[in-house]
C-alpha cells in the first residue's frame, strides 16, 4: 500500500509540534493546562483502578515493549513484511529521541523526580501500536480484523497516556511530547520505508 502524501506533512507538522513543546518544557516552565488535567486525573482516582492502572503502564515500558518486539520482528520476517527490514531502526530511532530529548530538557516530573518531558511510555506505544496499525492496514488481514486491531491500538495508546497521568509520573505536556515525537518518528520511518519500495522512474 502506497503512502498518502499528507503522511509526510502530517509527520512534519507532529515533529514541529513535539520541538515546539520540547522548547517550552526546557525552560523548566508549565502550561496552565498541566495542572488543570492534573487535577482532573487526581480527581477520578479510586483504589479498584489502582492495579489496572499499574498494568497498563507497563504497556508503555521499554523492556515490555522491547520483548513484544522481537516476535513481532520474526513474524514480519517471516510473512515477507517490509516493515521488518525498518523495525531495528524504527525501535533504536525511538530509543534515542527518548534518551536525548529526555536528557537535553530535564524538567521536572509531577513528584519532582528528573526527566520528564517527554514520556518514554507514551512515546513508546504511539511507536509500537501505531506500527501495529501499519502492519494491519499493509498486510492481508479481513477488514473486521483490520478495524478491530486498529481501534484497540488506539485504545492501547491513550489507555498507556493516561495511566502515566493517573499515576502522577507525568504532566500533560510530558504525554503530550511522546505521543507527537513517537508518531512524528514512525512516520518519517515509514515514509522512507514506502520511498525505498517505489519503483525506480524509467
Amino acid at each position: 500500500m502506497k503512502l498518502p502524501g499528507a503522511v509526510l506533512v502530517l509527520a512534519v507538522l507532529l515533529a514541529l509540534a513535539f520541538l515546539a513543546l520540547a522548547a517550552f518544557a526546557a525552560t523548566g516552565r508549565l502550561f496552565s493546562l498541566d495542572y488543570t488535567v492534573q487535577a482532573l486525573v487526581q480527581g477520578g482516582r479510586h483504589r479498584v483502578l489502582e492495579a489496572p492502572m499499574g498494568a497498563l503502564t507497563l504497556l508503555g515500558s521499554g523492556y515490555v515493549l522491547a520483548v513484544l518486539a522481537v516476535p513481532g520482528w520474526l513474524l514480519l520476517r517471516r510473512a515477507g513484511h517490509p516493515l521488518a527490514r525498518a523495525l531495528p531502526a524504527l525501535v533504536a530511532g525511538g530509543f534515542l529521541v527518548n534518551l536525548l530529548t529526555k536528557w537535553l530538557v530535564d524538567r521536572p516530573r509531577p513528584r519532582l523526580t528528573q526527566y520528564g518531558f517527554p514520556s518514554g511510555h507514551a512515546l513508546g506505544a504511539a511507536i509500537f501500536f501505531g506500527a501495529l496499525i501499519y502492519v494491519l492496514w499493509t498486510a492481508p488481514v479481513s477488514r473486521g480484523w483490520r478495524w478491530a486491531g486498529t481501534l484497540a491500538s488506539c485504545l492501547l495508546i491513550a489507555a498507556v497516556a493516561y495511566s502515566r497521568l493517573y499515576l502522577k509520573v507525568h504532566w500533560a505536556s510530558d504525554v503530550a511530547g511522546g505521543l507527537t515525537g513517537g508518531a512524528a518518528w514512525l512516520l518519517f520511518v515509514l515514509v522512507a520505508l514506502d520511498r525505498r519500495r517505489r519503483p525506480a522512474s524509467p
